[in-house]
């Protein structure tokens, strides 16, 4: 869940990059992440964004409507946070009902990127090849990669060849899976969020 808050919610809290984490709940961690900009503390217009993440399942969407935004969402982190600290509950009181939005995140399995069938003028790149938790920041550094390497294939060719795209499908299978193995690693040492094959899908 994305939240925002205005400045005064944050004040005592710390300044720059920080996260609290609820241990309490036996289904697993519920943690809020985010980022106060200490010029911009003392600014009452100002609002900080805040981002609450989970265990898998722990945080459920009423009838599994994970693109909710606004009142709905913001109530469920208003009632996942009901009994944090009070020097937090201003982050969940005091948000911005308007921008609360639900996002649900999708990852590949912990053992890497999966075999599928080489289609010779069709591959696919990023998200759609290895998506990965937010933990780390490096999904976007390897779709990054991908696009180097498949673009340095292709101009090798002087453009389209056969075998190109199972080129780099090969490739990107090997440094793609080590980076979605070391996401799920940071997500369990940033976040305490442990997730592996048999781990339930929602």
């Amino acid at each position: 869940i994305h939240g925002q808050a205005p400045s005064t919610a944050f004040k005592g809290l710390g300044e720059g990059v920080w996260q609290a984490r609820d241990t309490s709940r036996s289904q697993g961690h519920v943690f809020i992440i985010t980022n106060v900009r200490s010029g911009d503390m003392d600014n009452p217009d100002v609002q900080f964004g805040w981002t609450m993440g989970s265990h898998p399942g722990v945080i459920k969407a009423p009838n599994d409507d994970y693109s909710m935004i606004g009142a709905p969402a913001a109530s469920i982190a208003q009632e996942l946070t009901a009994n944090w600290h009070a020097r937090l509950r201003p982050l969940f009181e005091q948000m911005n009902v308007s921008e609360a939005a639900f996002w649900k995140i999708t990852c590949s399995t912990p053992t890497g990127v999966p075999q599928w069938t080489n289609e010779p003028r069709v591959t696919v790149i990023g998200d759609a090849a290895h998506s990965m938790t937010p933990a780390g920041g490096i999904g976007a550094n390897t779709a990054v990669r991908d696009s180097a390497l498949l673009g340095r294939l292709l101009g090798e060719k002087g453009g389209y060849e056969s075998g190109v795209t199972e080129a780099y499908e090969r490739e990107m299978r090997g440094y793609a899976s080590e980076a979605v193995r070391a996401s799920y690693g940071f997500a369990k040492r940033q976040f305490g969020i442990s997730i592996d094959e048999n781990s339930k899908t929602v």
